[in-house]
């Protein structure tokens, strides 16, 4: 299977991920967690607030699917963590450049946290997805004896 395909792959993951935790940060918010954690307001799940974290979400998505070839059986434990790489994306490049200084902490501690719970669900169905939508699924296995 050719790199561009698992790309495509890990950015249809991606995009369900981000999927995820929006739906999950509606959920946390209504559930009367986030207030908790100094959330305002929940996440708006209509256009056009909805295209910008299914884009990241894609894009963050696309590493992801292009080490899915080397990944054999240890898939979904790197989908768990890889939630870590989109979260340092957003405390030391996007949470700056929103005012909210480097990892959210001007916003406080306990909104810092919540960005990392909110996110968590990211990596885990980003990978189910990614294997899921890969036509060959038993790729892992057959490429996993070649190394």
């Amino acid at each position: 299977m050719e790199l561009r395909q698992f790309a495509a792959y890990g950015f249809l993951g991606g995009v369900a991920g981000a999927a995820s935790v929006a739906l999950f940060s509606v959920f946390l918010f209504h559930s009367g967690i986030s207030p908790r954690f100094g959330v305002e307001s929940p996440l708006k799940l209509g256009p056009p607030d909805i295209y910008t974290p299914l884009f990241w979400g894609g894009l963050w998505g696309i590493p992801f699917g292009m080490m899915m070839a080397k990944l054999c059986d240890r898939l979904y434990i790197y989908g768990f963590l890889y939630f870590l790489a989109p979260v340092m994306g957003l405390y030391l490049i996007f949470s700056p450049l929103h005012g909210t200084g480097f990892f959210a902490l001007e916003k406080g501690v306990l909104f810092a946290l919540y960005l990392l719970l909110v996110n968590m669900p990211y990596g885990i169905v980003t990978a189910v997805v990614a294997k899921w939508v890969s036509a060959e699924r038993s790729h892992d296995t057959r490429l996993c004896r070649a190394h």
